[in-house]
């Protein structure tokens, strides 16, 4: 089956190289040091809120959701799609990466970095973000599936993007947790639809009732 990029994907593609050329020429501390500054109290109030779009729970739910009123198919799209990158992302927190602290770790003794009062900070297995794969996911399917026109694609990444960005202004990940979780979770869920429509094709499965 061909693939066909959307203006979804080439916001991906494009945000990779930019998102590179950050990492590879800032240090990952002061990268954080430099988003930490940017807080607010409606930031405080609101990103504990919306970081819950990019918790695999909230994923789980809109697959239940689509099950029941859309579409089989896609509920088992989307359902596969985060076995394989939660099931990947999960593999390299704790047997690749396990010695990557969060930035709380490094960060909760500084004086002057900004910490939110009583929410609850993670140190351990920071690479890659979980959220923001999650994100992704989510997002790649609504692009992929429902997003018509070059606006709507175009928000579907600014989605994505933000409930990524989350992560890192509660100081949950840092920017390279990010980037790489988005980047699991985009081909996580464009390969799975890619290669699932292409063998569902040729079996003329009846699952889009």
């Amino acid at each position: 089956m061909k693939m066909k990029s959307s203006l979804f994907d080439w916001c991906n593609y494009l945000f990779w190289c930019f998102a590179l050329l950050i990492i590879v020429q800032t240090d990952k501390l002061s990268l954080h040091l430099f988003f930490n500054s940017f807080h607010s109290q409606i930031g405080d109030f609101t990103m504990p809120i919306f970081t819950n779009i990019g918790d695999g729970l909230f994923l789980l739910f809109t697959c239940l959701l689509i099950f029941l009123f859309r579409s089989k198919r896609l509920a088992i799209l989307l359902f596969i799609a985060f076995l394989i990158s939660s099931g990947f992302v999960q593999f390299l927190k704790h047997f690749v990466f396990d010695n990557h602290m969060r930035p709380m770790y490094v960060f909760q003794h500084v004086k002057g970095f900004h910490q939110m009062k009583d929410f609850h900070y993670h140190l351990f297995q920071s690479f890659p973000s979980g959220h923001s794969t999650s994100s992704f996911v989510l997002f790649t399917f609504i692009a992929m599936n429902f997003a018509k026109t070059w606006r709507t694609q175009i928000l579907c990444f600014i989605g994505a993007l933000f409930f990524a960005f989350t992560r890192v202004y509660l100081s949950q990940h840092y920017f390279e947790d990010l980037f790489a979780g988005a980047m699991i979770g985009f081909l996580c869920m464009k390969y799975t639809q890619v290669f699932l429509q292409s063998k569902w094709q040729h079996l003329d499965t009846p699952l889009n009732k």
